[in-house]
């Protein structure tokens, strides 16, 4: 799922199902101009519908958020503009993700215990 501007102007994309305490991991894009770490890019053609220019994600802004939080959003964005983001896009995202030396540790774990096949093949564990 993909929203947008419930933090400031960014896009952002759910990246796990809620945990036990009702908790999801999010993470939002920006432009690739301004952004330190390009571990995953997406362009206009990848998906017009999300991308407008070059675009990475900011892992170091990633987080883990109630899903409330998101609902209470959701009813005061007037414009609905949520859309589905592709499954390969976010396979990608996360995938990366266990690459980035940005990620908060906290968000890496929770990535990690839903996505443990590939949190193994980033970790010596």
């Amino acid at each position: 799922m993909h929203l947008s501007d419930i933090g400031g102007g960014h896009r952002y994309v759910i990246l796990t199902k809620p945990n036990s305490d009702g908790n999801v991991v999010m993470a939002n894009f920006t432009s690739a101009r301004y952004w330190k770490e390009w571990l995953v890019t997406f362009r206009p053609k990848d998906d017009k519908r999300l991308f407008d220019k070059k675009t990475t994600v900011n892992y170091a802004d990633a987080q883990i958020i109630p899903v409330k939080k998101l609902i209470e959003a959701s009813k005061s964005n007037p414009r609905g503009d949520y859309v589905f983001c592709r499954e390969y896009h976010c396979k990608r995202i996360i995938s990366k993700a266990f690459q980035s030396q940005y990620i908060p540790g906290e968000v890496l774990g929770e990535l990690g215990s839903q996505y443990p096949i590939e949190s193994a093949k980033y970790t010596n564990t």
